[in-house]
């Protein structure tokens, strides 16, 4: 059970609704998470950023979703370990492919390979990406536009992943039954 309540119909504006739906429609973020957020004037600016951080600029969203997904897992959030962009689905994000990501990494490509390196890197700590050898393994892959990008991806999936994960919309518990790969 959430530890924050849902915004109730009646208590949401055109803004709010508008929120909601733009999540039902792309299906990250979630609408359950909306839908607490839109409570807040800072949690509706963050839907937005959020929006904007992961369905625009020059990287695939589908490689977005993939880091998403890596550092979702690595902190243990059931609630942002089962949420699946219906974009990326589009744009060929299988569930066989998720279960590589997280595993083997076989079916990968190299540059893929990379940004989750460095979604991996970036969850570890402060630390592990404050280096120029992980900058220049990402020159190799990635343009400067594109590595900002990344980073701003994954400083998002990071931060508000761990608030997201506290609100207990789905326990880790509860997202292994849902989907035993996370649980290899």
């Amino acid at each position: 059970m959430p530890r924050l309540d849902f915004a109730q119909e009646k208590d949401l504006d055109l803004e709010a609704r508008t929120l909601i739906a733009s999540a039902e429609r792309t299906g990250a973020p979630d609408p359950r998470v909306v839908r607490i957020l839109v409570r807040s004037s800072a949690g509706r600016a963050w839907v937005k950023c959020w929006n904007s951080v992961l369905y625009e600029g020059r990287l695939p969203h589908k490689l977005k979703e993939m880091c998403r997904i890596r550092i979702s897992v690595a902190h243990r959030c059931g609630y942002c370990s089962t949420v699946r962009s219906n974009v990326a689905r589009a744009e060929g994000l299988t569930e066989d492919l998720v279960d590589d990501l997280l595993h083997e990494g076989a079916r990968l490509s190299p540059r893929e390979k990379a940004a989750l390196e460095y979604a991996d890197l970036f969850k570890s700590g402060d630390d592990a990406i404050d280096s120029d050898a992980v900058y220049e393994r990402l020159r190799a892959h990635f343009s400067e536009e594109e590595i900002i990008e990344l980073g701003m991806l994954c400083a998002q999936t990071v931060g508000v992943g761990r608030l997201v994960r506290s609100l207990n919309i789905l326990s880790w518990e509860e997202a292994c039954e849902l989907n035993p790969a996370l649980s290899k």
